[in-house]
């Protein structure tokens, strides 16, 4: 994170803070400065994420203050029920899988123990305020500008020029007849920096609060399957210990392939390409020798997964024909 989201997101805490604060102030709360606070441990990373736990968030502390409350009726307002409301309270919180709302649940809880008497006024006003505290976070946080679509196009861009900038080395492999260690660094690195990207644009998608577009996210993922057929085609490069008249073909043509990765539908015409690359090499006469088989069904292996490659950016095209950054 650089410090310019560090700063937005700082920003962002504050403002989720004090709007509740004042909120729970303006109705009366008299502890409004807790409404804050558990309003800001309601802020997650990404906006989706905020929703979704805020949901948990709240009913797991909405069942803790009524279950302890009844346990508290029925045993008494002693130290044993506390514990027999811990207990209880962690297991279904657990089997719920809601367990992220056991901090502020038991926080409110203790208010109710500590109160040693049962008050219904006093227990609606702790519903109300982790009720506060988790709309006007929710609110917050879905309504601060996060600049998504900027955000995701960009990235988008960036893994784009990785990818051709990994292929292009590919073709490079190609067309060396030996010596890859350097290469072998370099494919290690770029792939790693590549993933990383996308996982960091998959996180920005997650901003994205009430939309069903997925087409961001099914480009990315189009972009992950690229990049695992791009890296079987490394490893099969790497295996060659033969030189082959092919090699040169395939290097240009993945050379020719580089410029059209983004975007556009480009893929059919690849294809077609291919299709007569793949058909010239079956035209070809058989190998003579082992080493000669061993290291063609290697040059074939890269056909068939840049095929692939390409049938995945045709499928995804077919998918979202209108798809454009």
């Amino acid at each position: 994170m650089n410090l310019k989201q560090i700063l937005w997101t700082s920003l962002k805490i504050v403002c989720v803070g004090f709007i509740a604060a004042l909120i729970a102030f303006l109705l009366g709360i008299s502890n409004y400065l807790l409404v804050g606070i558990l309003a800001i441990l309601c802020v997650s990373p990404t906006k989706k994420d905020s929703l979704v736990l805020g949901v948990k968030r709240y009913i797991d502390v909405v069942m803790a203050l009524l279950l302890s409350t009844l346990l508290f009726v029925l045993l008494g307002f002693e130290l044993y029920t506390f514990v027999i409301f811990l207990f209880l309270f962690a297991l279904l919180s657990y089997l719920g899988k809601i367990e992220i709302g056991m901090i502020p649940g038991i926080v409110l809880v203790n208010h109710v123990y500590s109160l040693g008497q049962f008050d219904v006024m006093f227990l609606l006003e702790e519903i109300l305020i982790i009720t506060v505290a988790v709309i006007s976070s929710l609110a917050v946080n879905t309504l601060f500008p996060e600049f998504w679509l900027k955000k995701i196009t960009s990235e988008i861009i960036k893994i784009d020029q990785l990818m051709q900038d990994h292929l292009f080395m590919l073709s490079i492999v190609l067309s060396q007849e030996k010596d890859f260690d350097d290469f072998k660094t370099h494919f290690e690195k770029m792939g790693q920096k590549i993933y990383q990207e996308i996982e960091k644009a998959e996180k920005e998608d997650k901003n994205r609060v009430f939309s069903n577009e997925l087409s961001y996210v099914a480009y990315l993922y189009m972009r992950r399957n690229q990049l695992n057929y791009m890296n079987h085609m490394y490893q099969s490069a790497f295996r060659l210990t033969e030189f082959h008249k092919h090699q040169l073909e395939i290097s240009e043509y993945i050379k020719d392939l580089v410029l059209d990765i983004g975007d556009e539908n480009k893929a059919d015409f690849q294809m077609e390409k291919l299709n007569t690359l793949i058909e010239k090499f079956k035209a070809q006469n058989l190998p003579k020798t082992r080493s000669e088989f061993e290291t063609r069904a290697l040059l074939y292996h890269i056909l068939t997964d840049l095929k692939s490659m390409l049938l995945a950016k045709s499928a995804f095209h077919q998918r979202y024909p209108e798809f454009k950054l």
